[in-house]
Order: C-alpha cells, then structure tokens, then sequence
C-alpha cells in the first residue's frame, strides 16, 4: 500500500497550506543524505519558519534575537542548503508594510519511521511538514531483530528511489516488555546493530519508544505562539503519556517518565493485571473495555453498540471516559501544561461522552480556568508517522531530551 514516489498525502499535523509562490519552486531530490549540519542559530532560524508555516524576516530577527545583518548570512545558508524558499510579500497586521516572507521547503527532505506491533511493519515517510509522502506494511516471520532492520533496510531503499531520505527511526511498544512481543524485538537492537545499519546505510537511525514518538509527532503542530508544555494520552491496550516541558519531552532519570495508567480513578471500579481496583488501566484501556463486554469485540464495535442503545456498553464507555476525565485532571494539576492532547483510540472511547470526560477532569483540575482540549484524528498509519516524526525531531534538534 504505497504512495506513489512523487505523490503526497498531506495528513501531517504539521502539514501547512502551500506556501504563495512557493509551490514547485525546487526540484525533488532523491537518494539517501543525512541531515546538513547548521550553525545552531541557521538551525534555530530554520526550526522557526517550519514551526510557523512561514514568516517575515524581520520576525525571525526579533525572535532570535540577532541583527539584519547576522540573519543574512543565517538565510544565505539556509537557501544554499535548498531549506528554504522565497514566498510573496505579505502586508503585516502591526505596521501595514508589506513584509518579505520566508517559507521551508517543506519537500527538500524525507524521514522513514517504522512502527512494530507484533509481527507487523507499518512504515511511513513524511516530509518536513509532517505529510505524509509515502507509506508501505510488511509482517516480520522471526523474533531476530536482525530480520526487522532488513525490513527497514529494504523500505528505505524503496522509499529512496523517488525521495531524499535523511534519517530512520523504528518504534513500538518498547516500555511495555510482556505485553507485545515487538517489545523485545525492538530491545534487542542494541548499539552494535544500530551502528552496523548506519554504517551500511550511512544516515541516522533511532529507535525509542512509540508513545514518545507520539508526543515528538504532536508537540509542534500543537504548540501555539507563547506555548511550551504539553500532556499526551493515548488510549489503547496500554494507556500511553507523554510529557513536554519547555517544548522538550520528559524521559526522567530511567528514561520511564509518563507510567501513569495504573492510578486510582474508580472507587469501586475493576481489578486490572496487576492487582489495582478501579486503576486508569482496568477502565479505560481497549483491552479492559472488550474483555467487560460479553462478545464485545473491538473497542469500535462496542462503542456501536452503545449507540444503538446497548445499556452495559454505554455504563462501560462512560466509565472510562470518566476515568480518563479524572487521570487527567491529576495530571493537569501536576504539571500545569498550556495544552491537553487526547489521541489513540480516545476519538472511539470519547464519541458522545466528551462532556463525562470535561466534568471529571473539570472535578479533579484544582485550577479555575479550563485547560486546552485537542483530539486530532487519528488511524494506525499515524504511529509510523510518529516514528518518522522523532527521526525529524531528532535532526532539527540537536539536544531534543
């Protein structure tokens, strides 16, 4: 199930509307090309143009910082590495004057992402916008780790022949050991294989955890002007968090910041796996939801059947978006993020029940002003996303946590 080389799937969160002037201004490169290295401020200059969707250059002075003079040559050799592109000039709300407007080109690189569930591949390439350039699945037939990097060996080789691929990054349930069994494959890439596949393929490859490459994938397109925290919760057979502070994601001393679904939510709720009653995980995760539900089948289906008037359907998906409300709400007390992003199956978990949800995170959040809700959409192909978006988080950011 591949795009086309040449064809773009603009599903990105990152995804802009083109650029005035820009569109089909440069060539397409392809073939394999690892990142350019850029003066930190080239970088940081870069990083702002693709985070706004484009802006005037005398923003992009103010917001670094640095003089008329300093951002010419900090321009000069962003559009001598083809980053960035010329757009129409654009009269500015605070002064009137037209203003010269710099815009990324959004297409001069790609990042292959592979995400591992069981023993299926799923990989996608997005361009610098997020968008998603190319797609591909595959099904692995062996626990080697080694067979899963020939996969990844092999779809960047497809995936080069029509684009310029700058790095790689392979995800999957890695915090979660036992409950997958792409868990321990993706453990065992350890230095040695990740360092051979380098070698072999001379661009970066990274390999991390899906919820954090869920977090790296959201935190930009999400982030307005003058916001720098962000709570994640993606909602499946585990429920998954991601933190961002700063506009850098927590991974904490073990690198197992975000392990929260096991928290009381429901006094006189279920027992998980684990022994906890009425935790996080024994209402609202998927697996908990279909096993409550006699012949319930797929989260989807149950949440059908709720509609349709199904009464122990309906208690069940009110229990957990009531569950998710109030572990939420404990979060946002924590940590006083500017913005909440619910994603996974939460759209199926939350369908008609966001006002159960906004009332028990509303009776736990201490705060008194409401906290910023988003629930973007979301389907299976966006875990690999994910993964090729913390290969782009990776390049753009030399120290991204």
């Amino acid at each position: 199930m591949s795009v086309p080389p040449g064809e773009t799937s603009a599903s990105g969160p990152l995804a802009h509307p083109p650029a005035p002037g820009v569109a089909g201004a440069l060539e397409r490169h392809s073939g394999l090309e690892r990142w350019p290295e850029l003066h930190p401020t080239t970088q940081a200059a870069f990083n702002q143009v693709l985070w706004r969707g484009g802006l005037p250059r005398i923003e992009i002075a103010r917001k670094l910082g640095v003089t008329r003079a300093r951002l010419t040559a900090v321009t000069r050799s962003l559009e001598e590495a083809g980053l960035i592109v010329e757009g129409q000039r654009e009269q500015r709300s605070t002064t009137g004057r037209p203003a010269e407007m710099l815009y990324a080109a959004t297409t001069a690189y790609q990042f292959l992402g592979l995400h591992l569930h069981g023993n299926e591949v799923i990989a996608a390439l997005i361009n610098l916008d997020g968008s998603v350039a190319w797609k591909s699945n595959a099904s692995l037939t062996t626990e080697c780790p080694e067979e899963l990097l020939e996969c990844a060996g092999g779809m960047l080789r497809e995936a080069s022949i029509g684009f310029r691929v700058a790095a790689v990054a392979i995800c999957g349930p890695l915090a979660r050991v036992g409950l997958d069994p792409g868990s321990a494959r993706i453990r065992a890439i350890d230095d040695a294989l990740r360092e051979r596949f380098e070698s072999q393929w001379s661009i970066p490859l990274w390999v991390d955890d899906d919820v954090v490459a869920l977090t790296a994938f959201e935190q930009w397109p999400r982030l307005a002007e003058g916001q720098d925290s962000m709570v994640l919760i993606s909602v499946g057979e585990e429920i998954g968090f991601g933190i961002v502070t700063d506009r850098r994601i927590m991974r904490g001393a073990r690198r197992a910041a975000g392990r929260f679904d096991h928290i009381p939510v429901i006094a006189d709720g279920p027992e998980c796996p684990l022994g906890h009653r009425g935790c996080l995980w024994s209402v609202s995760s998927t697996i908990a939801l279909t096993r409550a539900v006699p012949g319930g089948g797929s989260t989807a289906e149950i949440a059908d059947r709720a509609d349709a008037g199904d009464e122990l359907c309906a208690f069940i998906l009110e229990r957990a978006a009531a569950g998710l409300g109030t572990a939420a709400g404990h979060l946002v007390n924590l940590l006083d993020p500017d913005k909440l992003v619910l994603t996974g199956e939460s759209h199926t978990v939350l369908r008609g029940r966001m006002d159960t949800f906004r009332a028990a995170l509303r009776a736990t959040h201490l705060g008194a002003d409401d906290i910023e809700v988003d629930m973007p959409d979301f389907d299976f192909v966006e875990w690999a996303s994910a993964a090729a978006a913390l290969a782009l988080y990776r390049c753009l950011s030399p120290i991204p946590f």
